[in-house]
């Protein structure tokens, strides 16, 4: 197969079930805020696989691989900062990492080969590189109210263009709040509505309930 059918395959377009679930899923309103049922589909299966990776890393995972990949994934610590915590040596946290990523990518292929009808290594690779960082998002600990908005954001695979058409505050006022910019009280609410969170949350960190797709 070469680089052209590959690209074509993995744009495997959502099955009727996931249009009809996207469809119910939906207000009803069909207005400018809205995804498409495809666009709706798309996220969710990204979302999905997230759950789908954390469920892996908790089943599949000894307990040390887990501690180890929680801490470089979701944590961001260093190699040698891993290394040092756990009185090893780095190449000894890089062969713990590798062997846990291949043991998730194994637990998740048979998932990507259903979404995208093509079982290949690298695409395995990518599918679950991209549900890390949702995950990532979902998981990593926010000391502060940009931080923690654009994990609900990323968290739910957002791009800052769909939370501008879903909520109305503009990309560039999206991406100044995700930068530290002071946030109004409007932009609180209509932010807090949308994603189901307390103001308390995303002022303080004080509710860690987010709803996902």
């Amino acid at each position: 197969m070469n680089k052209n059918e590959t690209a074509v395959k993995l744009k495997c377009y959502p099955d009727e079930e996931e249009m009809r679930a996207a469809q119910l899923a939906c207000c009803g309103r069909h207005c400018n805020a809205c995804e498409t049922p495809a666009e709706y589909a798309w996220r969710k299966r990204e979302v999905d696989m997230s759950l789908l990776l954390e469920k892996a890393i908790e089943d599949e995972l000894t307990q040390t691989e887990k501690e180890i990949i929680t801490d470089f994934w979701f944590n961001s610590e260093s190699l040698t900062r891993i290394a040092e915590k756990r009185n090893i040596r780095p190449p000894s946290v890089k062969g713990t990492l590798e062997r846990a990523q291949k043991k998730i990518e194994r637990a998740l292929r048979y998932v990507v080969f259903y979404q995208q009808e093509i079982m290949s290594e690298n695409i395995v690779s990518a599918v679950s590189g991209r549900a890390r960082v949702i995950a990532a998002s979902r998981n990593r600990a926010c000391e502060s109210v940009p931080e923690r908005i654009k994990s609900l954001r990323m968290s739910q695979g957002l791009s800052v263009e769909r939370l501008e058409k879903a909520t109305g505050i503009s990309v560039e006022r999206i991406k100044n709040l995700e930068e530290g910019k002071k946030i109004d009280l409007s932009e609180l609410l209509t932010i807090s509505e949308f994603f189901g969170v307390t103001t308390d949350y995303i002022l303080k960190g004080e509710c860690d309930e987010q709803n996902v797709i």
